[in-house]
């Protein structure tokens, strides 16, 4: 379970008990979007309640920038950046904070998301894949996220999946328990046959667990019994015959004393020699 970000996203932009910063409207052309954004995705739904609430009051709370050349990037305040663009707005109330550097920049903006929960499963799991990349241990990024450590590595296991249940998963047909479910196939045609199947009739993730041990379970290898070891009387009879006929003899017994006697021979004349030992010519 996620529990509540250890860390807002105020404290992030400022540590320190400083007061909060005069924000300043500025023009949206001057703005470039966070480089470093996570989330791909801004469902046209979410944006279009945001837009309306924009008409009625404004911009509440102003975006995050950071000074770039030519203007500014933005660190937090996507969805009110493009809503404003989409209203055809002229500018936008913003706190610049200088010195922001690039790690920041997509950890402000990770955590900004998974506070409002706009994230999807794969982007939280990229998300946390760039930020490791930057030098973060999992430990580290656990605290920086409010998250447990092994949470994040559920989502970052995620990233295993082939790209097609990926892309399943992004769209929100399948969710992470699904996702989660059928990381236990390891080969990923399965994975996106078994994907297709769940969608298709909307099975559930423990319907998706139960087939994925099925599957699993057809896959594995019968493994190989032991043949118990012969008893005495049976190693004393192959170590007589080996010794008078010079090659390896092996003694099948069954039950009721049937069987086979094995004899190897190697080449034409290992096998005239064992015929001439076991059945010899007559004498005249």
């Amino acid at each position: 379970m996620e529990r509540r970000l250890g860390r807002g996203l105020g404290a992030l932009l400022a540590p320190d008990p400083a007061p909060p910063a005069p924000h300043a409207e500025v023009p949206l052309a001057k703005i470039r979007p966070n480089p470093f954004q996570p989330r791909k995705t801004f469902g046209p739904e979410s944006l279009t309640e945001l837009q309306e609430s924009i008409k009625l009051h404004g911009v509440m709370q102003p975006v995050v920038l950071r000074s770039a050349p030519g203007g500014y990037e933005l660190i937090a305040g996507e969805r009110r950046f493009r809503a404003c663009q989409a209203l055809g707005l002229q500018s936008i109330p913003a706190v610049i904070r200088d010195g922001v550097p690039d790690q920041a920049m997509l950890e402000l903006a990770l955590v900004e998301n998974l506070q409002r929960a706009d994230l999807d499963p794969i982007e939280k799991a990229k998300g946390f894949r760039q930020l490791m990349d930057q030098g973060l241990t999992q430990e580290e990024l656990a605290r920086r996220v409010g998250m447990q450590r092994s949470t994040v590595a559920n989502f970052l296991r995620l990233l295993e999946l082939s790209e097609a249940v990926q892309r399943v998963v992004t769209e929100g047909l399948l969710s992470m328990g699904h996702a989660r479910a059928l990381l236990g196939l390891s080969d990923s045609r399965r994975q996106e046959e078994l994907c297709a199947l769940a969608v298709r009739r909307g099975l559930s993730v423990r319907d998706v667990e139960l087939r994925v041990r099925e599957l699993e379970g057809r896959a594995q290898p019968k493994k190989a019994t032991i043949a118990p070891s012969p008893p005495p009387w049976v190693r004393e009879m192959e170590a007589r015959m080996r010794g008078h006929l010079g090659t390896k003899v092996q003694v099948r017994n069954g039950e009721g004393y049937q069987g086979q006697i094995v004899v190897e021979y190697h080449g034409r004349e290992d096998l005239d020699r064992l015929y001439s030992l076991l059945a010899p010519k007559k004498m005249l």
